[in-house]
Order: structure tokens, then sequence, then C-alpha cells
């Protein structure tokens, strides 16, 4: 058996056991697959790196990135989806095991934001978002004493096989909560990254009374909405 180092997931995924034995977590493998064992082992201490940099590079937007749970919750979804990563050539962007992964598992982005988002990636690699006209009262649900709502766009950019992050940018849109129709809105995250990468892109939205921040329980949605390959030329 082994000691998990920067883990605490209690599961299994392939033929490593992820378990917990008088306070210790602990890895062990299914007997007669040795060989597989320690792939599986690599793979899953490759996703955990990786799973930790995106939280560090994420955490303006993340309510609480030292959420146990929620650690673990997304170092199997980058696991499962180096896993896809490794046997596709395409990558779904909104069909894949991060696309649609929650920070907070109690405020969900759907929920809150009550018209779709449109995500695309550019012939140069960057990431164009984009909102429809909305009138704020009836497209956002917020909580009381809300005058706007921000909603911040992050997209980190790494390399599935190497595991190297590359780019990390944000971009932010401030809506009036008002009642009447607000226009259009685009917003475009520069991004710089090695050929071949993919970018995992967030969105957060955060509510305000005029300067104060509001906290609401239910009010706080950070997701992964999207992952896509960006430029190989």
């Amino acid at each position: 058996m082994a000691i998990q180092l920067n883990t605490t997931y209690i599961g299994r995924i392939e033929d490593i056991i992820y378990y917990e034995r008088l306070g210790d977590y602990l890895i062990r493998t299914v007997p007669r697959q040795a060989a597989n064992s320690i792939k599986s082992a690599s793979a899953f201490g490759k996703a955990a790196s990786l799973a930790k940099n995106l939280r560090t590079l994420l955490a303006p937007i993340i309510r609480n990135p030292r959420d146990k749970n929620m650690q673990n919750r997304l170092t199997v979804a980058v696991s499962r989806f180096l896993a896809d990563a490794d046997a596709k050539t395409v990558i779904d962007p909104q069909n894949n095991p991060l696309a649609g992964f929650q920070f907070a598992a109690d405020s969900a982005l759907n929920q809150c934001l009550l018209f779709p988002l449109v995500v695309s990636g550019q012939s140069d690699g960057n990431i164009r978002f984009s909102i429809p006209a909305i009138n704020p009262v009836d497209a956002i649900a917020a909580p009381p004493g809300t005058t706007k709502a921000e909603i911040r766009f992050m997209a980190i950019s790494f390399h599935p096989d190497k595991g190297q992050l590359s780019a990390a940018s944000s971009e932010g849109l401030e809506i009036p909560y008002t009642d009447g129709l607000q226009a259009a809105l685009n917003a475009v995250l520069q991004s710089e990254y090695l050929p071949g990468s993919v970018a995992v892109v967030a969105v957060s939205v955060r509510y305000w009374n005029n300067i104060r921040p509001i906290s609401a329980a239910g009010f706080m949605p950070a997701q992964i909405i999207a992952t896509i390959r960006q430029n190989t030329i």
C-alpha cells in the first residue's frame, strides 16, 4: 500500500483502490495487475497535480478553494478527462468529464443564469464569449438587494500530454440589475498557449448591492462550461 499525496479520495479508478484507514489516505491495487496498476497510479498522480494547479489559477472565482470534497471531485474529473483525451483525437467541448463541473455543489450556474452563454474557440487560440440581449430581472436569478451582476470568465490552457499549464486569462462583464432590455455583450480572452493545448473555460457569477458584494447560499456559482482544443498548427 502507499500513501496518497495531496488527495483524500475514497473510491476506485480502474485497478487502483483509494481508501482511508485510521486517518491515513492510502492506495492499493487490485491483485495480478501490477503493470496496469503502476500506469494507473501514475496517471492519477498527474491528474492530482493538474487539478491542484487548476484550483490555484481559478481561485479568484472559487468560493472555497480548500473544500476537500470539491478538490477530490475535481481530481477525479481531471483524471477521467485525461483518459478520454488519450483515447480521442476530438474532444467535445461541452460533453466531457470536466465540462459542467461545479465548484460549489449548492450553486448551479443554470439556476442563476437563465439564458445560454455562447463560448467558442477562435483560429488564433483566443476564446470568445457572447451574452444575448436580455432583461436582467427575467434572465438572471438574484438574491434580494442586487443592483448588478458580474459574470466573470476565465480560461486556463494546459497541455494534456505534458500536464503543463501555459496560459491563464480573465475577463468580467457587469450587468446592471434593472428591468429593461440590455444589449448583447461580448468578451474575448487572449490566450498564449502551447500547440495542442486544451483551454478549460470557467464562469462565475457575483452579485453586488452597489459597492458591497452579496454572499447568499445558492447564489455563488462557479462552473467549468467547456474545454476547447486549441490550434495545433
